[in-house]
């Protein structure tokens, strides 16, 4: 019996603050929140909290900020690479000729993107302020080919990338890193990824009423 490993998934989560050393990404974050005082920033004016309460505010930001960062690195690398002409034309050629296979080499470039999560902070159903973070995300790839069939990306032939992320909150930095990531770890090719829209297959629609008799005659 062969047992298949797959590899894990690199998230924006853990390239930012999984260190190793098994700590919860959420304490860490949640952590980094309450050195800048954002509770107690908002709850000025408002009403006083213990310094214990602002901490457990803090941390339960924390938690929530820290699912946001579930996204998955090598999916935002493919979203950008559905944006690259050459993988495009390449996927529709071998979509409109079955079974024809391209290899791509792609030039090194540069795939980025920009998002902004954001965390509401609500007592009593009241909302005392909305925490927008900006994740920025770059990816400078070198030195990879692409294999495309059917209008799918089905291997990478070498190739890395580095990546670079910065998460901030309302200007101030809480976390950054840069790494350089093989490409077949970062990006998960178990299956098939589609590189363009497909047509949907035709399915013949059905009369109502109508049987088909399967018994033996």
């Amino acid at each position: 019996m062969t047992t298949t490993i797959l590899n894990p998934r690199v998230t924006a989560r853990a390239f930012l603050f999984d260190d190793g050393s098994g700590t919860n990404t959420a304490t860490v974050i949640g952590r980094e929140i309450s050195k800048r005082g954002v509770a107690k920033a908002s709850f000025r004016g408002v009403r006083r909290l213990s310094g214990s309460a602002l901490e457990a505010v803090d941390k339960e930001i924390g938690t929530v900020t820290d699912g946001l960062l579930d996204m998955d690195l090598g999916d935002i690398l493919v979203s950008g690479w559905r944006k690259y002409s050459e993988l495009t034309q390449s996927a529709q050629r071998t979509l409109a000729a079955p079974g024809s296979e391209e290899i791509v080499v792609l030039a090194r470039h540069r795939v980025s993107g920009a998002y902004h999560p954001r965390v509401d902070l609500l007592i009593d159903g009241v909302l005392l302020n909305s925490f927008e973070f900006e994740l920025t995300i770059i990816f400078e790839v070198t030195g990879v080919s692409a294999v495309v069939r059917s209008g799918d990306l089905v291997a990478l032939r070498g190739g890395e990338s580095h990546v670079t992320a910065t998460l901030s909150l309302e200007g101030a930095k809480l976390g950054a890193r840069k790494q350089t990531l093989d490409l077949g770890l970062l990006i998960q090719l178990q299956r098939p990824i589609p590189l363009v829209k497909k047509p949907t297959p035709f399915v013949p629609p059905q009369v109502a009423g109508a049987e088909t008799d399967t018994a033996p005659t």
